[in-house]
């Protein structure tokens, strides 16, 4: 094979990965944003979801605890960006500080970019 048809294959592949949505199954975009926001979804389901609403629906569990479709609503969110590389702390008690590294700071600002753009679509 030649350096084109493997670049062709693996493009293929990493398409395929990326359209699996994040949250509740309607990611439509594909690309190295739609996979960014695909690996943050590990991230936000594993740290965050027994709080927070992480998707496009459904309330917090937490009733205190904004769903994240709100906080990329509401929130600059190069300033929600500076609080995560900053380690996020909040003055809310229940919510420990979390600190991530740059690379997933990255995935996690894809995810709230996809929640802002599918919170506007009608």
């Amino acid at each position: 094979m030649n350096v084109r048809t493997v670049l062709i294959i693996l493009l293929g592949l990493s398409g395929s990965a990326c359209a699996q949505p994040p949250g509740d199954g309607t990611l439509d975009s594909t690309g190295m944003e739609a996979a960014a926001a695909a690996r943050a979804e590990h991230i936000v389901r594993a740290n965050c979801s027994g709080c927070h609403a992480i998707g496009l629906r459904g309330a917090s569990p937490l009733p205190s605890a904004p769903p994240f479709r709100e906080i990329a609503e509401r929130r600059d969110l190069f300033v929600l960006e500076q609080d995560f590389a900053q380690g996020l702390v909040t003055s809310h008690p229940e919510m420990p500080p979390f600190h991530y590294r740059a690379s997933e700071i990255d995935d996690l600002m894809a995810y709230f970019r996809w929640l802002e753009r599918e919170g506007l679509r009608p």
